[in-house]
């Protein structure tokens, strides 16, 4: 190892133990809701990055810890109830900003990484487009492209998570590259799509592109939808599997459970965007047909 990529290591090190400490720091605050003992491992992708990615880096690692820094900043006594007006206010400002879909639920204490926890239990869940080009085609700078994107995403989910309370609400924000949470589980529940076989959200928007956030806030009354309109995947999913097979690495495999042939995500063999591997991206069908398309057919063949 050179002295660069030495010096590099350690401080990526000492980074992320300060992150760390600063996540775990949440169960000390009143009213946190944590994890339990069906909480998932926290986890990652091995990620590789090169010396022309450190600036954007170390961006997101101050956004993060701005997460958490920013918890001082919310009212004392967060307003609880928002009207209709300010929902839509809200929503209209997070597009401007460049999110694409909005969806609303409660946290479960099993969708908290274990010794996380989160400020509320109300959830606003943000999406975020990944460029379709990047991901069907093999272009330079692709890893460092998708760094920024989690980069902009994170930055965009602090100043919503700000603009809530500058508007007397409470809010925690959860940076898309280390959350607090499962993503595309908590999406799911939110209505805004459903999970694949890939651990990816897939939704009518995007397909599987894109990266996701979330701002756990003091509203009560958000607009939670009572069903998701979209669990007509994990049937289709299931009867394709194109992001198993696909996959070099085979860090997606199929398992049994309860009678249905599930899938199990192996995050260690995962190469992942971080180094330009996009396949289950690529080949999943709703990143290369019209969602309506895809469902229309499937409900003709399950009507035969």
């Amino acid at each position: 190892m050179s002295f660069i990529e030495n010096v590099k290591s350690k401080y990526t090190a000492k980074r992320m133990n300060k992150i760390k400490q600063m996540y775990m720091s949440v169960n000390n605050e009143m009213g946190a809701i944590k994890s339990n003992s069906s909480s998932p491992e926290i986890f990652a992708v091995n990620k590789k990055t090169s010396l022309r990615a450190l600036p954007t880096m170390l961006s997101i690692g101050k956004n993060i810890e701005y997460n958490f820094e920013s918890l001082k900043n919310n009212p004392t006594i967060p307003k609880t109830t928002a009207l209709n007006d300010f929902i839509t206010e809200f929503e209209n400002y997070a597009k401007s900003l460049g999110i694409i879909s909005i969806g609303y639920t409660k946290i479960l204490p099993e969708l908290i990484f274990k010794d996380n926890a989160v400020l509320y239990e109300n959830v606003i869940v943000l999406t975020k487009e990944i460029n379709k080009n990047q991901v069907d085609n093999e272009l330079p700078g692709k890893a460092e492209t998708d760094l920024k994107l989690y980069d902009k995403l994170g930055k965009i989910t602090n100043e919503l998570a700000d603009y809530l309370r500058k508007n007397g609400f409470g809010a925690h924000a959860s940076h898309p590259a280390i959350g607090s949470v499962t993503y595309p589980t908590l999406a799911q529940q939110a209505g805004i799509g459903y999970r694949g076989k890939s651990n990816l959200l897939i939704t009518p928007e995007l397909g599987p592109r894109q990266k996701i956030s979330a701002i756990f806030t003091s509203i009560d009354n958000l607009p939670v939808k009572e069903y998701n309109e979209h669990a007509w995947i994990a049937d289709y999913c299931n009867s394709c599997g194109k992001c198993i097979k696909k996959c070099p690495e085979n860090a997606t495999v199929e398992i049994e459970s309860n009678g249905y042939n599930s899938s199990k995500f192996m995050p260690e063999l995962c190469r992942g965007c971080y180094e330009s591997c996009t396949i289950c991206l690529k080949e999943c069908p709703f990143n290369n047909r019209e969602y309506g398309r895809i469902k229309s057919r499937f409900e003709k063949i399950k009507r035969k």
